[in-house]
């Protein structure tokens, strides 16, 4: 039986497959509202039409929020959890509840290595991430994003790291510690290698949101002189039009290996829906917007999407 998180990610990965394929494909016939909704940043809908939806519309810079909420509540939730594990901490009666009310799980599905393992390595990503958007990205002052965006936002990374700790001993099911499952033979086994490629997918990621913060700064001084946007070149992007939503999917393909439970797939499902969608629109958009923008780089995956 669905939960309430499988529920409400499910329909977000089939709205927003259906209506960025639609939108792709027959945006003419799409009303404008949807289109202004579903839109924003580079590719955002530049109409005249459905101006109302500006009274529920947020400076795209406040994604940073995203990163600054998440970076807290998974360090906190790591930290909770190694106490809890090594420390011989209870888990609060409350926490169980809730975590019982969003997944109605009754047992265990994963191991206390893993999920301490995946909150470790989305913690980095999240601290990494909240780092750049205050203090290395340049969001244009005339960006705009839906506030369904900003809310979806938030309640991504709230999902993830409860998706992650819920399911895991001592937060699920019986507090009885003699049948603790600790570790797991896949997880010791595929730990390292999961590790590094989420360190590449990591490290790739950052270099891109560098080459795009440096395309409205002076080389030199590092200040910010342009909000326009320009072609993008080096590291991954003579291959795609959007390395950094590659290494998303890369980042929750390591994620899901880890906890591979029902709700982590659904929210998983959501992720890829949102970043390939997003990438054919900005890859269609460059090629509309630059006449010389290459034509071999692909949107989303080299030689293939």
């Amino acid at each position: 039986m669905l939960n309430i998180l499988d529920l409400g990610f499910l329909s977000l990965a089939l709205t927003v497959a259906f209506t960025g394929f639609v939108i792709n494909h027959y945006e003419k016939h799409v009303p404008a509202f949807i289109v202004k909704g579903f839109k924003y940043g580079s590719f955002a809908y530049r109409g005249k039409e459905a101006n109302f939806l500006q009274l529920i519309e947020v400076p795209k810079a406040l994604y940073r929020h995203f990163y600054a909420f998440s970076t807290g509540f998974s360090a906190v939730t790591l930290v909770y959890a190694l106490v809890v594990y090594c420390f011989e901490f209870s888990v609060h009666g409350y926490v169980v509840f809730a975590l019982k009310l969003l997944l109605e799980q009754d047992e265990p599905a994963v191991s206390a290595l893993a999920a301490i393992l995946a909150l470790s390595l989305l913690l980095v990503q999240c601290t990494r991430r909240c780092y750049e958007t205050y203090f290395l990205q340049v969001f244009a002052k005339s960006s705009k994003m839906n506030l369904s965006h900003y809310i979806a936002g938030l309640g991504h990374y709230f999902a993830v790291i409860v998706a992650i700790i819920g399911q895991a001993p001592l937060f699920c099911g019986s507090q009885n510690r003699d049948n603790i499952l600790w570790s797991d033979k896949k997880t010791l086994f595929l730990a390292a290698p999961c590790t590094l490629i989420f360190i590449w997918a990591w490290y790739e990621q950052f270099m891109t949101n560098i080459i795009f913060s440096n395309l409205r700064k002076d080389k030199k001084t590092g200040k910010v002189i342009t909000e326009d946007h320009k072609i993008p070149k080096g590291r991954l992007f003579e291959h795609v039009s959007s390395p950094h939503r590659m290494c998303e999917i890369v980042l929750y393909i390591v994620l899901l290996i880890l906890i591979p439970t029902r709700t982590f797939f659904c929210i998983f499902l959501w992720v890829i829906a949102n970043q390939v969608q997003t990438a054919i629109h900005a890859h269609v958009w460059y090629k509309n917007t630059f006449e010389d923008y290459p034509k071999n780089r692909m949107a989303l995956i080299p030689k293939i999407l």
